[in-house]
């Protein structure tokens, strides 16, 4: 359920079991959006994509779900029940709880209940793709979406003036082709990345990174191609937990 929605200041506080697919159509009636799309295969809630830090193409323009919380309630280990952050975007009071728990996947408490930034809905969309090529000269003309399928650029403008921007950007390209009812395309894309597995590189290195994956045997490749986050299913190396890091788990009873 969504606690309360302030449109005027691009913010709402919702309950952590909401359904994402139930908060977006609740801020879209004034017009407005949480800019995260990770895929969803019905019932991802708003709790589980803070908790599991699920992003899609928006991340691009828009950010990481750490970029978006604002405030939090928490329930941790030991039954208290917290708070942290506040309610408008420039909050710079005391620790940043709701960054440290978004992507803790649980291990340092429960999430109750979360504060939010939004964005305006895109008033229009186009999209170009193109043949898998070096996307830096399309920075300057802020896409909002710079993603690969693993063959392909795909890139996506958010804007009054998508078309334009889209045309723009395709005499920088080779071999382009311009989408403008891209809607289809982008949920088909989005559900490209489902159940893969997160695999991060420079965004320099992001052409060997995808042919290691495929040397690997990857069959399925998706993600921001401009970030460095590439999606495969092929697991990633596991990471080590430091000392420091495991003496903090240890700590929380975790």
């Amino acid at each position: 359920m969504v606690i309360e929605h302030i449109a005027g200041d691009l913010t709402c506080t919702v309950e952590a079991p909401t359904p994402l697919a139930e908060l977006q159509q609740a801020v879209g009636r004034e017009g407005q959006m949480l800019a995260l799309d990770p895929p969803d295969e019905g019932g991802l809630t708003v709790g589980e994509t803070f908790d599991r830090a699920l992003f899609g193409p928006r991340a691009h323009r828009y950010g990481l779900p750490r970029d978006l919380i604002l405030g939090v309630r928490v329930r941790l280990p030991d039954g208290t029940v917290a708070r942290g952050g506040g309610k408008v975007v420039k909050n710079v009071a005391g620790y940043d709880l709701p960054k440290l728990l978004t992507g803790a996947h649980g291990r340092l408490g429960e999430l109750l209940d979360l504060t939010l930034r939004l964005h305006p809905l895109p008033r229009a969309t186009a999209t170009v793709i193109a043949p898998l090529q070096d996307p830096i000269p399309l920075e300057r003309l802020m896409p909002a979406c710079v993603d690969t399928d693993g063959e392909r650029l795909l890139v996506r403008f958010e804007s009054p003036a998508a078309a334009a921007l889209a045309e723009q950007a395709a005499e920088l390209l080779d071999e382009p082709e311009t989408v403008g009812d891209d809607e289809a395309l982008w949920e088909a894309h989005r559900a490209r990345q489902a159940r893969l597995h997160l695999h991060r590189c420079l965004p320099a290195s992001a052409p060997q990174e995808l042919a290691r994956l495929s040397g690997r045997g990857a069959t399925r490749i998706t993600g921001r191609l401009a970030r460095g986050w590439l999606f495969a299913d092929v697991p990633a190396p596991a990471r080590e937990v430091s000392p420091l890091e495991q003496r903090v788990l240890e700590r929380l009873g975790v």
